[in-house]
């Protein structure tokens, strides 16, 4: 059994031939012929998730981890917003989506309709296209609808960008056939590789060969064994230094990892660079922006395949829009090395230091969201594992830490909202097949509580909850708390049971305010064979305090 529309039944024929297979739908009626269309294939991997801000982010975790479109599928109306949060999230972390919003026929928009608005480009900002398909069974209806769908395939699987498809349907919606006779010819949109002109790459070549001081700086990325391989090697340059954050999944003992403590030690213009080239997308530390906005160097070369150029730092030169390890594949033929800089070493010197005094501090650090990481990271080092961060102190305090090489980093950086971080992993379990670990805040978890609402939770998917009971980052960045609404407008203290929330979801939960328990409670939650949640209860604790020592004791 499948959708009597013929529209429908070409979608469902051109993604199949697509080799798009997961399709996440939220309950409704008008998208009901799509529903019946995909669920009437056994092709097609389908979810119902009742809220649409989680399925998105859930969406966006399954297509983080498997870098191929998902299918987001609503019914009309205000549903179609409640995806919003996701798409913008995906559209900054260039991660592929394809929405597909049903609709009211075009005539009865502004007109009264139940569940109607205007829906043809309500994204338009936060997405590569959007296409409004046509109404009619007619012929050439299908066949142009066939083109847009080959074409949002194409826009969102070669550029990894989210498109919005909008797909208005006139009643009865529930009507079905036995078998599926429309069907249109896939089109295939083949990949094409760019490099720089070779004038342009002898020139940025010769740049480069005359600096003494020179820096890499790798942001948010999927992991790379080619381009690890390369930086690898440059780095070996006595004039450069890598630095890495845990989001750029890049590895090796000489890059200079935990970048926020190394700059803590950073004080005079010996270890500005005057060449900085930026790959990947965001990136996450403060202080580094802070300190290469006042200390701008000569030259900044951002590299990433993207149309847009990040002057990150205020003073970019150069944006080259290429995927990094194809530029750098060209970039190190006939490589030359300098030998007379201790540039490098300066920012390696440094970084051991800060290591040796982290090490020495929390040695005998008391119970706190800082010792709790670090229990954390102590624990997990052994696991081949992918590691969800949440997007406010959590994944401050994890660049504290040398990354794992075993591990895969995620976090929603692309805009960097609390909102979705539980859904994307409870999705990103879903498909990766791995121990799948959330690290995240109680304000984001509590927001996100609805990422616990799916019968097929991943048992993969294991959470820790630093509580400490409100927006812990607002007392540690400055400013809010030199206002009088520290406590009510930024931080928002409370009471909530997270205990509570778990059992109302049915999900085994524990938890631990004590060095003692916590260690013990991290490896039985890694290895249990279910999915679990473990509380880290800091909230009687002066968290911004341990962590100002902490900093004043790195500078030592």
């Amino acid at each position: 059994m499948t959708s009597g529309s013929y529209r429908v039944q070409v979608v469902v024929n051109l993604l199949k031939k697509h080799e798009i297979e997961n399709i996440i739908f939220s309950p409704g009626s008008r998208n009901a012929p799509l529903v019946i269309g995909f669920n009437g294939d056994n092709y097609f991997q389908t979810k119902s998730l009742v809220d649409e801000r989680s399925a998105a982010f859930f969406a966006l975790g399954m297509a983080q981890q498997i870098q191929k479109p998902v299918v987001l599928c609503s019914t009309s109306g205000s549903s179609v917003l409640n995806y919003a949060p996701a798409i913008a999230e995906a559209f900054y972390q260039k991660i592929p989506l394809i929405i597909i919003t049903a609709d009211r026929p075009p005539e009865w928009i502004d007109h009264g309709e139940g569940q109607s608005m205007r829906q043809y480009k309500v994204y338009e900002n936060y997405i590569a296209e959007s296409f409004n398909l046509p109404m009619l069974d007619h012929p050439d209806a299908l066949w142009q609808t066939g083109v847009m769908v080959n074409e949002a395939v194409h826009i969102s699987s070669l550029n990894s960008k989210p498109v919005h498809i909008n797909f208005p349907f006139r009643e009865p919606l529930y009507e079905t056939v036995d078998i599926a006779t429309k069907t249109q010819k896939k089109i295939t949109h083949h990949k094409t590789y760019q490099s720089l002109d070779l004038k342009e790459m002898l020139s940025l070549k010769n740049s480069w060969n005359n600096s003494n001081k020179k820096m890499i700086i790798c942001g948010s990325m999927n992991p790379n064994k080619e381009l690890n391989r390369i930086l690898t090697e440059i780095n070996k340059d006595s004039s450069v230094s890598v630095l890495t954050e845990t989001t750029s999944n890049l590895y090796d003992k000489q890059f200079i990892c935990c970048i926020d403590r190394t700059l803590e030690r950073i004080n005079d213009n010996s270890f500005y660079p005057e060449i900085v080239i930026t790959i990947g997308s965001s990136i996450i530390s403060k202080k580094l922006k802070k300190i290469l906005r006042k200390n701008r160097p000569d030259e900044h070369w951002h590299i990433e395949k993207t149309n847009r150029a990040q002057d990150i730092f205020t003073s970019l030169t150069n944006f080259i829009p290429l995927e990094p390890k194809l530029f750098f594949a060209d970039f190190i033929i006939d490589y030359q090395k300098k030998e007379n800089s201790n540039f490098s070493n300066l920012w390696y010197e440094e970084y051991e230091k800060s290591e040796k005094n982290h090490k020495n501090y929390l040695a005998n650090c008391s119970w706190s969201d800082l010792k709790a990481h670090e229990l954390i990271q102590d624990k997990i080092s052994n696991y081949n594992l992918n590691l969800q961060m949440g997007n406010s102190a959590s994944v401050r305090y994890i660049q504290l830490f040398k990354h794992l090489e075993k591990v895969k980093y995620n976090s929603n950086r692309g805009i960097s909202g609390i909102d979705g971080s539980s859904s994307t992993a409870a999705g990103a379990a879903s498909v990766n097949n791995k121990k799948t670990i959330l690290i995240t805040g109680d304000l984001s978890f509590i927001y996100d509580q609805n990422a616990l609402w799916n019968n097929d939770l991943s048992k993969n998917l294991k959470i820790i909850v630093i509580n400490n009971q409100g927006g812990g980052i607002f007392k540690i960045i400055p400013g809010p708390s030199k206002t009088p609404y520290l406590n009510e407008f930024f931080e928002t203290s409370h009471d909530l049971n997270i205990d509570k929330i778990s059992s109302g979801f049915g999900i085994n939960y524990k938890k631990v305010d004590s060095i003692k328990e916590a260690k013990s409670a991290i490896e039985r939650l890694i290895v249990s064979n279910r999915s679990e949640i473990l509380e880290f209860f800091t909230g009687n604790v002066n968290n911004e305090e341990i962590l100002f020592e902490y900093f004043d004791n790195i500078k030592k």
